[in-house]
């Protein structure tokens, strides 16, 4: 039978060693999931898909216990460091000190039969992605230093791991010889200065001191004076090899390069950022980009027990449960715009026609304001968009209004902040949940903003002009007439253009039982 695959009662189930490093955080040490048949053929084709999505969650939970968020939409980024520059070999010598760490440790708790349990697992589930039987999770030039690593830690062949090391040093002692003598100042003091001037969010300060100790954790305490491009390539290579995805290294290297430019720009430490123009393509990104939902994955979230059984749960902030998705679909607006909604932001504005008639239309105001603690990306951002008649029928404009009457600082105020104080923190990642376990789209490509590639997307074929569809989605073009858009833009050509607004194919949920 295959690795993980086990039998009782006559259906199958998947069983796995969660990683030593999350068990604390699951309270236990395996994960048993039921397969949902009897059949060995098919348990043994939905076993790996299992194997492949508990993977997925267990790198998912890492990243939220350690705080990084997803990377932001540079699109005038420097040309990255190809990841196919990473030497497997390089890989493969990182990749066995940590094993050796992490079973040193399962000995002394008394958990080494489960760890090296785990590992024999992992092996297989890397040969199966590198022969193609299994979607790649990572690089394959990554699958196969890791593969080989596993292979020599778990045979005892060390042959491997001694001639790769005459073969090549790694990058990181490389960069440790090659560091100049003498004193200077920390990164973490440069962190402290730029923090007491520039005034980030907490949670922005403590992710790029996280990122500050893990570069230190690497080389000691350097002084930034001391810090050469050398370190920094180094750097990303040991995070590629200690198994940190591409989009997670294209965070921290640039939180990493803040504080060079703010050593070499503001206070004249260093002539230049040495992480300047470091990052790593991920091969994977053209097929796992973020995307447009496709009408069948709408019309499932559509047809969800939010939607189709009443369910609000106190993850999803209760009513915002049920209204986000649709309000993101039918404005094009980011998951915080709508959040973070304040009663007022809704409402009836008066506007003149081409041929000077007065009409009426509510909108949705998206601005920047500081006092109720409400952010737009940029500038651009602010901006009013039409409601939707849709929305309308729905009762959206009712949930607004009893907003309004018990003077809530929000329309949604069930969302709970998290312990940083991002305020939709939690709920996305009730939302990723929500989507994967309920309604049954597993794809990382369809995270809550693919409702905003979605509106993009049926703007295009609702045949509605350019600078209004820019206009609803607070897209800058670089051209001059955007500083005449945003919130002085025509309401005329913004009604029309949301009157044009469809969905074909779309089944719309009923209305809240509360508003029918």
């Amino acid at each position: 039978m295959m690795t993980g695959l086990i039998r009782r009662n006559g259906r199958y189930s998947t069983r796995k060693v969660i990683p030593l490093d999350l068990q604390a955080h699951y309270g236990r040490r395996e994960i048993v999931r039921a397969l949902g048949t009897a059949d060995p053929v098919r348990a043994k084709k939905v076993h790996l898909a299992m194997w492949q999505m508990l993977e997925t969650e267990f790198e998912e939970t890492r990243q939220e216990l350690a705080g990084v968020s997803a990377p932001p939409n540079d699109e005038d980024a420097e040309t990255p460091t190809p990841i196919a520059d990473i030497s497997p070999t390089l890989v493969s010598l990182v990749k066995i000190d940590s094993l050796r760490e992490e079973r040193d440790k399962a000995a002394k708790e008394g958990t080494l039969a489960a760890f090296m349990r785990s590992q024999s697992d992992t092996l297989a589930m890397t040969q199966a992605m590198l022969d193609g039987e299994v979607t790649a999770t990572k690089d394959y030039r990554e699958l196969e230093g890791i593969r080989n690593a596993l292979r020599s830690f778990l045979t005892g062949d060390n042959s491997f791991a001694i001639a790769a090391a005459r073969k090549a040093r790694t990058a990181v002692d490389e960069a440790k010889a090659a560091t100049p003598p003498g004193k200077g100042d920390s990164l973490t003091s440069v962190v402290d200065r730029w923090a007491a001037e520039n005034k980030p969010e907490a949670r922005t300060v403590k992710r790029t001191q996280n990122i500050v100790d893990r570069f230190e954790a690497l080389y000691g305490k350097l002084a930034v004076q001391a810090v050469t491009k050398q370190h920094v390539l180094a750097f990303k290579d040991a995070l590629i090899a200690q198994g940190q995805s591409p989009a997670n290294i294209n965070v921290m290297i640039p939180m990493l390069g803040t504080v060079f430019n703010y050593a070499a720009d503001k206070l004249h430490l260093i002539q230049t950022n040495p992480a300047a123009k470091v990052r790593v393509t991920d091969k994977r990104r053209a097929k796992e980009k973020r995307r447009a939902f496709e009408i069948e994955e709408i019309n499932a979230i559509f047809a969800s027990p939010v939607y189709s059984q009443g369910r609000r749960p106190n993850a999803g902030g209760g009513e915002a449960a049920y209204w986000l998705p649709l309000l993101a679909l039918y404005t094009g607006a980011r998951q915080t715009e709508l959040g973070q909604l304040h009663p007022d932001d809704v409402a009836e504005e008066s506007y003149m026609d081409a041929d000077g008639k007065e009409h009426s239309a509510w909108v949705i105001r998206i601005v920047e304001n500081a006092e109720r603690n409400q952010h737009v990306k940029n500038e651009g951002s602010e901006r009013r968009v039409p409601i939707h008649a849709d929305l309308i029928a729905l009762g959206f404009l009712k949930v607004a209004q009893a907003a309004k009457a018990k003077r809530r600082a929000r329309i949604f105020p069930a969302i709970i902040p998290n312990s940083t104080g991002e305020l939709m923190g939690n709920w996305s990642k009730w939302f990723g949940r929500y989507r994967r376990k309920e309604c049954g789209l597993t794809s990382k490509e369809t995270p809550f903003h693919s409702f905003r590639h979605s509106f993009k997307h049926f703007v295009r074929l609702s045949h509605i002009p350019n600078d209004v569809h820019n206009e609803f989605t607070g897209h800058e073009t670089g051209d001059v007439a955007d500083a005449y858009g945003g919130l002085s833009y025509p309401l005329a050509p913004l009604v029309e253009g949301m009157k044009l607004y469809r969905v074909p194919g779309l089944k719309l949920p009923a209305p809240p039982p509360g508003l029918i």
